[in-house]
């Protein structure tokens, strides 16, 4: 559970730290291809096992499935392979993807809890 919370809070952070942040939009730039792989070599494992977890716990395999297509949509945008004019477009629908089903991981583990 805290591993969707830690992504989630990543997701939230990340936009409205560079939207707070003009200052560092110049540094980014830069190191824009850098940055967007290291961003997604730490979504992978922290969304991985989280993902998997809830999996186990909750046995929805649409949001496993979610997930793990939001993740194949920002490799393909970090990686460039269909170009970069859709590179922003498929990070945002892979970030919203992941995004999901980490909640619907998170609503489900605290709807386990409560009926119990």
């Amino acid at each position: 559970m805290w591993l969707s919370g830690f992504c989630l809070a990543h997701c939230l952070a990340l936009p409205i730290a560079l939207l707070l942040a003009p200052t560092l939009s110049q540094w980014l730039e830069a190191t824009e291809t850098t940055v967007h792989w290291i961003l997604f070599g730490v979504a992978i494992p922290i969304s991985a096992v989280a993902l998997l977890r809830g999996y186990r716990r909750l046995g929805s395999a649409f949001t496993l499935v979610l997930g793990g297509i939001g993740l194949l949509l920002m490799l393909l945008a970090v990686s460039h392979l269909l170009g970069r004019e859709f590179e922003v477009a498929l990070t945002v629908i892979g970030v919203i993807a992941v995004l999901i089903a980490h909640l619907r991981n998170l609503l489900g583990h605290q709807a386990l809890h409560d009926n119990t």
